[in-house]
């Protein structure tokens, strides 16, 4: 996904739906076609490139961790944030440090799994005999790890921790 303007100035509200904006979208369209595209280039070259069937099973297994986590974000948390941005505000689920928690730990999984795609494609190192779609497989899913540690730097560097600051702002401010 295109990174669009200097994000770094943005309040938590704002990061949350520019991230929204940036990279839930790509990653939402972006996963289904590269399980498609692994199993396509898996069913024409993995009998010759045996890796590609582990590379196709940490694609789905992406696909699998981070849609549902893009939908915790984009239902419970974001909004969440949002909400303390607005004033003060409680949730069901305590404090905002809790999904973060669970958003974190998350994130954390994801990063090994692009770790193992990136090993067992060599740095996404397309094969002298791979085809096009081979080249573009491994293209796009270099371009996914680039936009997925940017997005986690996002979050986990500048989102969460702004979003506990506020809500601890928000908590210590007086009741008006």
């Amino acid at each position: 996904a295109a990174d669009a303007g200097d994000w770094t100035g943005y309040g938590p509200a704002e990061l949350a739906r520019h991230i929204q904006a940036a990279h839930h979208v790509y990653l939402t369209a972006e996963l289904p076609e590269l399980v498609s595209l692994a199993d396509k280039v898996a069913g024409v070259h993995g009998d010759r490139h045996p890796e590609l069937a582990e590379v196709t099973r940490l694609v789905r297994a992406l696909h699998d961790e981070l849609l549902p986590h893009l939908a915790k974000e984009d239902r419970v948390l974001f909004p969440a944030i949002a909400a303390l941005e607005a004033g003060p505000a409680s949730f069901g689920f305590g404090t905002v440090a809790n999904p973060i928690a669970v958003m974190t730990a998350e994130h954390e999984a994801a990063g090994e799994l692009l770790g193992r795609l990136a090993a067992a494609t060599s740095g996404y190192e397309t094969p002298a005999d791979g085809c096009a779609s081979y080249a573009l497989l491994y293209r796009r899913l270099a371009h996914l790890e680039a936009d997925t540690h940017l997005h986690v730097l996002k979050e986990n560097s500048v989102l969460f921790p702004a979003a506990c600051a506020l809500e601890a702002e928000r908590q210590a401010a007086p009741a008006s």
